[in-house]
């Protein structure tokens, strides 16, 4: 998978970091919180700043993996 384990920035007190979660079948890692990043609110980490104006803010079910 393209995303497989890449950093998303989550509330540390909702998501510890180093916690995997499943995002639209994709895994990605709590790695980093970031100032605007607050409880159910979480940032995919994109390549450039184009790319995430491009997609945009989206809703998606979040899956803690065990």
């Amino acid at each position: 998978q393209a995303y497989r384990y890449r950093p998303i920035a989550v509330d540390p007190s909702v998501i510890p970091y180093g916690t995997k979660v499943i995002i639209n079948g994709h895994i990605f890692t709590a790695q980093d919180c970031g100032s605007g990043v607050k409880q159910n609110h979480i940032d995919i980490y994109v390549d450039d700043h184009e790319r995430a104006l491009a997609l945009g803010c989206n809703y998606a079910d979040v899956h803690l993996m065990k």
